[in-house]
């Protein structure tokens, strides 16, 4: 476990965000109280990563990638499909910022139960699971796959309305979190690799996969009519206690982990057989992963989740709007560092392009998309617009892009906009912008934008990227022609 290599890693992509609180701090907004747990949280934020991601690496990963393998070996679809949809379904579970979103809502809209928003969540991961699956054995063009069912959202988010189409796409982006990508994208890539199909199609799982939560929120709401989410948001305050935060983030992992622990011995006996050593090193992996993800939790919600709300109510009070739109888009191209499955996604990116592709040109990309939506969200809440209006340009320009950009850039920015939204997005700045807006019904959406701007930056990219291969296969012929 190279815990030493994403430690220094995770103090790049953590201290930067931790320096701009903290001048914050010293200038304009004093953090009071919130200091030393805001500290404290940082500290947390670095340690625990570290270890989830290096627990990521010899215990998420091999699993997911064998799975694909051998549940392809099988050649039994439906098998495939079943074993699919039960991951996906029990991924989400305990997939922590899908806990911390329902919670989130459930406070300010108490006609939305959190369970039943969790098992909605998690029913339309599952049969998007199986959608993305099916894909990749029949080898279905990703785009035509992307259109159909981005064409139903939009059917649907605008008989819902923009105050529960925001939770709907804050719902998918908050779902492809540090648990279920490692898992998602080594399941996409064992399949595509055991089906012999191209390196096109060895992303695009988690960008498909992405839409169930959108499609399944959006039909709970429908079906139950719950009302929008129109409560005010209270002051911050640091209520909470360390060891409170502690214990309910160790509860709340503990309940999404255990089932999921539960799967894999049952797979391991009955499917995987990994030797035993390899076993037992996958299970420390998956312990290590566990404990991480509880510290990084912690120190998120009792260190930064606060501050979050509480930045944006004192700076949107006191000082000038300009100022909010230039942090957020600061805070927005920092934080997304901070990530745990943004550092996946982009490691595996780089593996399988044989690194054609690298991972700091498509976190560079990734960075500037995520800075853009957060600006961009703080606008939408300053001037009221209508978030239906960023869903149909954003998702809608992106999925016309998919019919020029070359597919396997298509995939990975699917799948890209999943990941960019996590554990730093759910809590704390989605806090800021619930501080800014001082309203639910303009606060929740940000996730959702977050998750839309990599479509388009990705994307972009692989349009330079196809540019520039016809460039140096030109400049090739031509010196072939001089001879």
């Amino acid at each position: 476990m190279d815990f030493v290599k994403k430690l220094k890693e995770t103090m790049v992509s953590v201290l930067p965000v931790m320096v701009i609180v903290l001048v914050l701090n010293f200038t304009i907004a004093p953090l009071g109280d919130l200091f030393w747990p805001f500290i404290l949280g940082g500290i947390m934020l670095i340690i625990g990563l570290s270890l989830f991601l290096a627990g990521t690496d010899i215990g998420m990963v091999p699993v997911g990638e064998k799975l694909g393998s051998v549940l392809t070996r099988k050649r039994n679809v439906w098998f495939m499909l079943a074993i699919g949809f039960i991951i996906g379904f029990a991924v989400t579970l305990a997939e922590p910022d899908v806990t911390v979103l329902a919670s989130q809502v459930h406070s300010l809209n108490s006609s939305i139960p959190q369970m039943t928003l969790v098992v909605m969540i998690a029913l339309g991961l599952g049969v998007f699971v199986d959608i993305g699956l099916l894909r990749t054995v029949l080898r279905f063009p990703l785009k035509w796959v992307l259109i159909i069912f981005y064409s139903i959202v939009f059917v649907l988010v605008c008989i819902i309305g923009q105050g529960m189409a925001s939770i709907s796409f804050d719902a998918s982006g908050a779902t492809t979190g540090p648990l279920a990508v490692p898992f998602l994208l080594a399941l996409g890539l064992g399949v595509s690799a055991s089906t012999k199909n191209d390196q096109d199609s060895s992303f695009g799982l988690t960008g498909v996969a992405s839409i169930g939560p959108i499609l399944a929120v959006a039909l709970m709401v429908m079906l139950s009519k719950a009302g929008s989410s129109a409560a005010a948001v209270s002051e911050a305050a640091a209520d909470e206690t360390f060891l409170d935060c502690l214990l309910s983030t160790l509860k709340n992992t503990a309940i999404g982990f255990g089932p999921l622990l539960v799967i894999i011995l049952v797979m391991q006996f009955s499917l995987l057989h990994f030797p035993k050593i390899k076993f037992r090193n996958i299970t420390l992996g998956i312990l290590y992963s566990f404990v991480g993800i509880v510290i990084f939790l912690t120190g998120v919600e009792y260190g930064f989740s606060a501050v979050g709300s509480y930045l944006g109510q004192t700076i949107y009070k006191n000082y000038s709007p300009v100022l909010v739109v230039g942090l957020a888009l600061l805070f927005g191209g920092i934080v997304v560092l901070a990530e745990p499955a943004v550092w996946v996604l982009t490691s595996q990116v780089e593996n399988v392009t044989a690194g054609r592709i690298k991972r700091s040109l498509v976190m560079i990309f990734i960075c500037l998309g995520v800075a853009i939506s957060v600006a961009l969200a703080m606008l939408r809440i300053l001037l009221h617009i209508n978030y239906l209006w960023f869903v149909l340009i954003g998702v809608g320009s992106s999925l016309l892009m998919t019919l020029v950009t070359p597919p396997l850039f298509t995939g990975i920015a699917f799948d890209s906009g999943g990941v960019a939204s996590g554990p730093m997005s759910t809590t704390f700045l989605l806090s800021f912008a619930l501080g800014v807006s001082g309203s639910a019904d303009m606060g929740f959406g940000l996730v959702g934008l977050i998750a839309i701007s990599p479509l388009i930056a990705i994307q972009i990219l692989g349009i330079i990227f196809r540019f520039k291969e016809k460039g140096g296969k030109k400049e090739v012929r031509d010196a072939g022609t001089a001879k």
